[in-house]
């Protein structure tokens, strides 16, 4: 399981490093502005794998444009990824990402909760082109017991998580029963939510073997 720190400006990629993050996410979706030098500097000094994320209006982000423009937005920061977050609207993408050498989370964000037969179609489907991420807004305590047994038997390597305030516990429940990645934040949160880099790890890490 890895701690993702979810930033929505460079400047924050140093708090996160403080923070004890094993992955950096920049929510690209999120910039005040585009890439510049400042950026360029910071990331080269940075030594933390890095997930670039352009999520869409439609899955809870801030982009609204075409797949030209979203491969136009990640294209300066490629260079410093490790992984790309890519919605399905966009998996036409994926094979000219992985031939440039990074890992596909394929992700799939829903304003509500699925059926165990939807999620296991879901996850199926997006693993055809990267690694699966989910997440779903719950609607009560049945569902997160359901989202976790999907994610404890489901094929990994597995990413899910929660949208929304309401549940958040879930965030950190989620990693307990095989969730790859638990997405937090440094700086400003990205999503609602989110817990801080450390008080995920002040949680987790008495769990985890």
């Amino acid at each position: 399981m890895k701690i993702v720190a979810s930033v929505i400006d460079t400047r924050y990629i140093p708090v996160a490093q403080e923070a004890g993050a094993d992955i950096i996410e920049l929510r690209i979706d999120r910039f005040s502005g585009g890439f510049s030098e400042e950026s360029a500097t910071l990331l080269g000094e940075n030594d933390l794998p890095i997930i670039l994320t352009v999520r869409s209006r439609e899955e809870g982000g801030g982009f609204s444009g075409s797949e030209q423009e979203w491969k136009a937005c990640i294209e300066p920061f490629l260079p410093y990824a490790e992984y790309v977050d890519m919605e399905q609207r966009f998996a036409a993408c994926a094979p000219e990402i992985r031939a440039s050498g990074k890992t596909v989370i394929a992700s799939f964000h829903h304003n509500g909760m699925l059926s165990s037969a939807a999620l296991a179609s879901a996850a199926s489907n997006l693993r055809q082109y990267g690694i699966p991420k989910i997440v779903v807004r719950p609607k009560t305590v049945e569902d997160i017991l359901r989202f976790c047994a999907f994610t404890h038997h489901a094929e990994k390597p597995l990413i899910t998580s929660v949208m929304g305030d309401h549940f958040r516990f879930a965030r950190v429940l989620l990693p307990l029963f095989g969730s790859e990645m638990v997405f937090c934040y440094a700086g400003v949160p990205a999503a609602d939510g989110q817990f801080t880099v450390r008080e995920a790890r002040q949680i987790l890490t008495p769990l985890l073997p």
